[in-house]
This record gives structure tokens, C-alpha cells and sequence, in this order.
């Protein structure tokens, strides 16, 4: 029997299952519906998704979008969609370009959207507005026999750590997966063509052409030729990908699928494979923010994105670098060398330049050697302010462009080399230093 029909029989959702999500889709669309009529809102109420393309996995979301009329103030939207969301389910506050809410109802995660109700997506009155034609556009153009083969697809994305547009992921959304196995025709010719894909690579339906964008890939969204589909992709991602295409059709196997899960490390487990690497990484480690993952990853990748930078104007040289989040959050930087000689090279003016002689009565005498010319250029040796990676980042870490949240946090504290092989520390270097593919882990 062919792995893919085995794979299908654990994320094909059954019959009694599919009843219950649409039952639970129907009920909470009566209750927005009654909500929205004690608040004096004229709106009309969709299921979009995948649970209405039907290419939902087991234990699906439940996207419902509140539209309200084109003439409704965006204020208006926000303030009465809110409301009748808070009422409808308990939950957060999430936000696209404007605010929407997610919950739970009847055991599934919901979301509860507010969206204008527009004509085309010409229009572009909000991005999420584009969705009720995302789902008219797939119901039209995906055969009944493909939604097996999207099903699939999300799964492989799920099982390689690929799979949604979020910016924890930065990976292949739904609509994304479905569009591919439109283009392409299944799952397996939508592997074989990721298996040839590079950076930069272009992907468009025949008939809805439009111009690449800058981003890693591009595939031409059919309902709106100014968007890509494909944006929120990274590099890291489409790589994965590619990779994981190219090993499934050579060796294909449950493990690209399902996955074992990486288990944490113990600490002589983590002395043997980092080695001495350890000694060379330096960690940033603060509380969690209660934020939603929308918000958190974005701050955190600028926030190290900082700490890097830092690090390189004063000649450290970066490896590697990860971010972990558990009950706390380390931004893990691995260098060549965490401790760096006292003495460095300073470059000056040419020597024909006008400045050479501000250079040669600064530095003369007042460096670690005398000013010499090299290949017609002066260089002198001056005394490091800072040759320790951890001490240049404590001293520096309040001037750096944090993201907003991360500055206003007063217990950021710096650990670096074995102080970090602690329990503590134990899942974010395991992550850190495990470098096998999810379908490479050992059960």
C-alpha cells in the first residue's frame, strides 16, 4: 500500500469528525448571527477556510468572518465586530490590519474576523478582506480528488516545520498548499517541482500572470495580481522545503509526516555533540512576554537581529544563532570565538589623503604600535575596548533597537559559555545544537 494512503487514513478527518466541525461552524454562525442582530449590526457571516474548501486536516480552526457593509467607518468595524466576538466566545484579541478574535467553541480554536464585504479585491479596503475570494476561488478550481493531495501537502508542511504563514513559521500558508496542488496536480508533482526550485523562484496559475516580488519565492495570488501569496515565506523555509522534496521522493517515509519529537537533552548528552562550541555561544535570556506569537517573534528577531550587529561592528564573527521560547526566552548566539585579542588592527586614510596627518598625531605614541603604511593605506594597533562577547553585550544592551516590548524589560541578563549548561538552558541548547531534520530524529 502506498505510504501516502496510509498517511491519508491519520489526517483525513472522518465523517462523525467532519459533522462535528460543521455543526459546531453552524451553531456558532446562529450566534454571531443573534449577537449581531441585539447590536444593531447588518452583517453576514461565512465560514472561509479550509474546513469550507474542505482540505481541512483533523481538529481543524474554525475561521468565521463577521461582513459588514462597504459603507461601515473602519472604526466602526472594529469597535462593533469586537463586541460581538467578545460575546460570542472568550478569548484574545489577535490583529491583521485590524483586530479580530480568537477563542474556543465546541473544542475547536476559532477565529472570529470582522471584514468588509467588498465587490472585487480591487478595492483593497484591508488585507483580510481578500479571503471570502480566496475560498470562492478554490471551491471553483479545486477538483473533488485533489483535496486528499492538499491534505497531504499540509501534512508534509506540518511534519518539516513549514506549514503556516504565521510569524513564528514564516512558512507555506493553506491557501498557499492548495494553489500548489492546483498549479501542480498533486502532492507528489508538487514535490517533484520544489525539488528543482532555487531562490527567487516565480510561480503563477497560466491564466493569472503578474510580476515577481522581491521575496525568497513569489507565487501570483489568481484573485489579486499585486500580492504574493508566497511573502511571508523566508529563506530557511523555502530551503526546508526544497530539501525535504528532494529526500522524500528519493526515500520516502512516515517520519516527513509524523515526526518524533525532539527530546531535551541531558547535560553530558550536550557536552558531547557541542563540544567545544559551548564555550563560544553567549545567550540573551528574558521572561516571556505575554504577547501573541504575531507580535513576540517579529520583536525577537529584531531584537537579536541587534545584538548581532553589535557584535560585528566589534569583530566578532557569528555562526549561528536560534531563538527558543519556553517559560522564558534565550536569543542564542554562537560565535567563532567568544573572547577576542586585546589588540586590534585600526585602519586609517590613505596615505596621499589630507586626514593622514590628523591620523598620525592621534595615533602616534598613543596606540600599541607606531602608525605603518600598507598597501598604501596607514593601520595602527590599538587597545580593544571590549574582548569578551558577553561583557560587550551587558555593557551595550540598552542601546541596542530592541523590539518595544523587549526594551521595557527590566530582567534581560547575559549567560554565556558552560554557566550554560544548566536545566534551565537545557531545552534552548538542544535546540540550538541539534542540527538533524525533523524527519531525522530518532524515535
Amino acid at each position: 500500500m502506498p505510504i501516502e494512503t496510509e498517511i491519508l487514513k491519520k489526517c483525513r478527518p472522518t465523517a462523525a469528525q467532519d459533522r462535528n466541525v460543521h455543526d459546531a461552524a453552524s451553531k456558532l454562525t446562529e450566534m454571531v448571527l443573534n449577537e449581531a442582530r441585539r447590536r444593531h449590526a447588518h452583517i453576514e457571516v461565512m465560514l472561509v477556510g479550509s474546513v469550507a474548501k474542505g482540505t481541512h486536516l483533523k481538529d481543524p480552526d474554525i475561521d468565521l468572518f463577521m461582513l459588514f457593509p462597504e459603507s461601515t467607518p473602519l472604526e466602526l468595524l472594529k469597535e462593533k465586530g469586537l463586541e460581538i466576538a467578545r460575546n460570542v466566545i472568550t478569548g484574545r484579541e489577535h490583529y491583521a490590519q485590524h483586530p479580530y478574535v480568537r477563542g474556543h467553541f465546541m473544542g475547536f480554536q476559532v477565529d472570529l474576523v470582522p471584514a468588509f464585504k467588498i465587490r472585487d479585491t480591487r478595492m483593497k479596503m484591508s488585507a483580510v478582506d481578500r479571503t471570502p475570494f480566496h475560498t470562492k476561488f478554490i471551491n471553483d478550481n479545486l477538483s473533488p480528488g485533489q483535496t486528499d493531495q492538499v491534505r497531504l501537502l499540509k501534512r508534509f508542511m506540518k511534519g518539516i516545520d513549514c506549514y503556516g504563514a504565521e510569524a513564528k513559521v514564516q512558512g507555506f500558508s493553506g491557501y498557499m498548499c492548495e494553489l500548489l496542488v492546483i498549479r501542480f496536480g498533486s502532492f507528489r508533482e508538487v514535490l517533484e517541482s520544489a525539488a528543482g526550485w532555487t531562490s527567487g523562484q516565480h510561480i503563477e496559475l497560466p491564466e493569472f500572470p503578474g510580476e515577481s516580488f522581491r521575496e525568497p519565492i513569489t507565487f501570483i495570488d489568481p484573485v489579486d495580481s499585486a500580492r504574493n501569496v508566497a511573502s511571508a515565506v523566508s529563506t530557511e523555509s523555502l530551503v526546508r522545503f526544497v530539501r525535504a522534496s528532494r529526500e522524500y521522493l528519493g526515500h520516502p517515509c512516515a517520519g516527513f509526516f509524523f515526526p518524533a519529537e525532539r527530546k531535551t537533552w541531558s547535560p553530558d548528552q550536550l557536552k558531547k555533540v557541542a563540544g567545544k562550541r559551548l564555550d563560544e555561544l553567549v545567550a540573551i535570556s528574558m521572561p516571556k512576554l505575554d504577547l501573541i506569537d504575531d507580535v513576540l517573534y517579529p520583536q525577537l528577531r529584531k531584537s537579536l537581529v541587534a545584538a548581532e550587529s553589535l557584535l560585528k561592528r566589534n569583530d566578532f564573527e557569528v555562526e549561528k544563532t536560534s531563538i527558543f521560547v519556553g517559560d522564558r526566552v534565550d536569543l542564542l548566539i554562537e560565535l567563532s570565538s567568544s573572547r577576542l585579542d586585546e589588540r586590534r588592527v585600526h585602519k586609517g586614510p590613505p596615505d596621499y589623503s589630507e586626514n593622514a596627518s590628523e591620523f598620525l598625531e592621534k595615533w602616534r605614541s598613543n596606540g600599541l604600535s607606531e602608525p605603518y603604511v600598507e598597501d598604501g593605506r596607514w593601520f595602527v594597533h590599538v587597545k580593544r575596548e571590549f574582548t569578551r562577547a558577553d561583557a560587550l553585550l551587558r555593557d551595550k544592551m540598552r542601546d541596542l533597537k530592541l523590539g518595544k516590548d523587549v526594551k521595557k524589560l527590566d530582567d534581560i541578563s547575559v549567560v554565556s559559555g558552560k554557566t550554560l549548561a544548566s536545566k534551565e538552558y537545557m531545552s534552548a541548547l538542544t535546540q540550538h545544537f541539534d542540527d538533524r531534520m525533523p524527519w531525522e530524529r530518532d524515535e
